[in-house]
């Protein structure tokens, strides 16, 4: 019953729209502040050392997320947050081999008129 009652306390905190609202401000930060930062690995070049396909495979939020979680154990540099450079990314996250592949199979399909 005591977990019920956690349960239900922290959904009472979420339903207050001030409450929601702080909530997505800090994913939207954090989203943000990781992205920006695996921006600067790719910049850097260091993409590698986060992503080991061959591809690349990871989008700039998730070699964010492995570059922070790897950057105090290893003694890594620290890429400034919040600088996204406006161009196009270099070097775009791919999808693996086998989705591109079934996505040119289901393009090449003919289409009623």
């Amino acid at each position: 019953m005591r977990n019920r009652e956690a349960s239900s306390s922290r959904e009472v905190e979420l339903a207050t729209p001030e409450a929601l609202e702080r909530l997505l401000l800090i994913i939207a930060l954090a989203t943000l502040y990781l992205t920006s930062i695996g921006a600067g690995v790719v910049q850097a070049g260091k993409q590698r050392w986060v992503d080991h396909h061959w591809d690349r495979g990871h989008t700039s939020l998730q070699l964010g997320v492995r570059w922070r979680r790897q950057q105090r154990q290893r003694g890594w540099q620290s890429f400034v947050p919040f600088q996204l450079d406006p161009a196009p990314d270099p070097f775009p996250a791919i999808a693996s081999r086998h989705a591109t592949q079934a996505a040119s199979r289901t393009s090449e399909l003919p289409t009623a008129a």
